[in-house]
């Protein structure tokens, strides 16, 4: 198999392995960052932050409150009215001149212990710790104050998330699963020792992205000890079928195994979520009842009976339609198939293309950018059929150009039968950035939701998915002062929501032009 360390000499493995050993290392070395430390403003304990003059968005209903007054007390909104304030003695009143108020965002999907890179880079560890950290803080400049891991290095997560609630760390709070859950070799589909010798090791130091079993027995062992570490849900893979090119079938659960994780989640109050991209993974997801489906349908435009079967038992949706559109990579053929020649892919194609070719500084290291980019080649080099083999782990872009020919039209379905739909960008993974969320709700927006649906999806929807709608997701008395501030009207200019003047977390206030990413 064609290895990242193929053709090297002794002494440039053995300075692979320590740095492998190193990236491995990920909690030890998480203060080992050049990210400047950010200081958000705020007031002590019991005193007022008086927020004036702010055009509040109210997402549930798509109208604004013009002109309002929010009055934050202990991170918590604890009025909202149309009163100049009389503030006492530290207390602190902050004018927003008019500018407009939206919920905090939600990333509802996301995995934030992974940099976006394609390809495992050991000699460049300390550019992925800093990504790594850089991840947390790119949510909080675009305007997102919570986000839904979906499968994490347990123990590095757990190490972030330490630092965000110290104040070390800037970054919004984190709903996680910790681990993956899933059958020895399912999805991913990447056995680690195939990407590098040294990653097996690793996982003691920063905890297995993929809780793989083999039998009923290690299922049962290992669901207690990843929910024991405040895990909020199950994640499972309900497909049968690899999303990497060159690889077809994958291991699936049994009908026992589904039947004990199940019996688990409800006997814990877990909720559960799975990762589906084809009709066998919704039929099963239908079966069993899960209660969020993550991403969307490749091999399949649903029927109205689909449809109102899902409506029916309560499933979500985060459809992440943004990984299609990244992850349809042109890039694989010399001339992109007819059959995705439509307008809706020649548009989705043209703005991949532009975002692929712009500065990207504000959501990832330009190294990693750039050999993303190079990587792209391999597709052609090696061929579809030929990379898993080859020790290539790409994502199978047919997977994602179907999608993107059916998974709008289903989507159109599943928010007319009144399904909820939420709003999430899979960034971790290659081409994946973190702190995009305004690309999936722009693409939302493409595909034919308004722009009172689109703020839906990122707030309230997102906030009922993660099980959170009583504290966040939308700007009422009661719930955690999570606000970002935009310069424009999101119900008429959607595009606002790309650059936030401001963002609030717990009342903690973070002006976005001063968080710096880099030294």
């Amino acid at each position: 198999m064609d290895h990242v360390f193929h053709n090297m000499t002794r002494r440039q493995l053995l300075q692979t392995a320590t740095a492998s050993a190193l990236v491995m290392g990920t909690p030890a070395l998480s203060g080992c960052s050049s990210l400047p430390k950010y200081q958000p403003s705020g007031v002590a304990k019991s005193k007022a932050l008086y927020i004036i003059h702010g055009e509040v968005v109210d997402v549930v209903r798509g109208v604004i409150l013009h002109d309002r007054t929010i009055v934050v007390r202990n991170g918590y909104i604890e009025a909202m009215n149309d009163q100049i304030p009389s503030p006492r003695e530290g207390d602190m009143v902050l004018d927003l001149k008019n500018k407009f108020v939206i919920p905090g965002l939600i990333d509802g999907h996301c995995h934030a212990t992974m940099p976006g890179e394609s390809v495992f880079n050991p000699s460049g560890f300390l550019t992925t710790m800093h990504q790594l950290k850089r991840n947390y803080v790119q949510q909080i400049k675009h305007g997102v104050t919570t986000v839904r891991d979906m499968g994490a290095m347990p123990k590095v997560l757990h190490s972030f998330i330490t630092q965000i609630e110290k104040g070390e760390l800037t970054g919004p709070r984190v709903v996680f699963c910790n681990s993956f859950t899933n059958v020895y070799h399912g999805h991913p589909s990447i056995d680690p020792a195939d990407v590098s010798i040294f990653l097996p090791m690793g996982a003691a130091l920063t905890g297995d992205m993929s809780l793989w079993f083999k039998d009923t027995k290690e299922l049962s062992e290992k669901m207690r000890e990843n929910s024991s570490r405040g895990a909020s849900f199950i994640k499972l893979t309900m497909d049968k079928k690899s999303c990497l090119a060159g690889k077809s079938e994958i291991p699936v659960y049994t009908d026992e195994h589904l039947n004990m994780i199940f019996d688990y989640a409800q006997k814990n109050n877990l909720a559960t979520s799975g990762h589906v991209h084809t009709k066998f993974g919704f039929d099963r997801t239908l079966q069993y009842g899960i209660g969020s489906m993550e991403h969307s349908i490749a091999d399949a435009v649903l029927t109205e009976k689909d449809v109102a079967a899902m409506a029916k038992k309560k499933i979500a949706i985060v459809p992440t339609m943004i990984i299609a559109q990244m992850l349809a990579a042109e890039e694989a053929f010399e001339e992109r198939p007819d059959k995705y020649r439509t307008d809706f892919i020649d548009r989705e194609m043209k703005i991949r293309q532009e975002y692929l070719n712009s500065l990207l500084d504000d959501y990832t290291e330009r190294s990693i950018h750039e050999r993303n980019i190079a990587y792209l080649k391999t597709y052609r080099k090696y061929g579809l059929d030929n990379l898993y083999q080859k020790g290539k782990y790409m994502a199978n872009p047919e997977i994602y150009f179907n999608i993107l020919l059916v998974g709008p039209p289903n989507l159109m379905a599943m928010k007319e039968e009144g399904i909820l739909i939420g709003c999430g960008t899979d960034a971790g993974v290659p081409l994946a950035y973190h702190g995009t969320l305004w690309r999936e709700m722009e693409l939302l927006g493409r595909i034919g939701f308004t722009n009172t649906e689109v703020l839906q999806c990122a707030t309230i929807n997102n906030a009922k998915i993660v099980g959170m709608a009583d504290k966040i997701g939308s700007v009422e008395v009661g719930k955690y002062a999570d606000l970002t501030i935009l310069q424009e009207n999101p119900l008429i200019k959607i595009e606002t929501c790309r650059k936030p003047q401001m963002v609030i977390k717990n009342g903690e206030v973070y002006d976005t032009d001063k968080i710096k990413l880099n030294a």
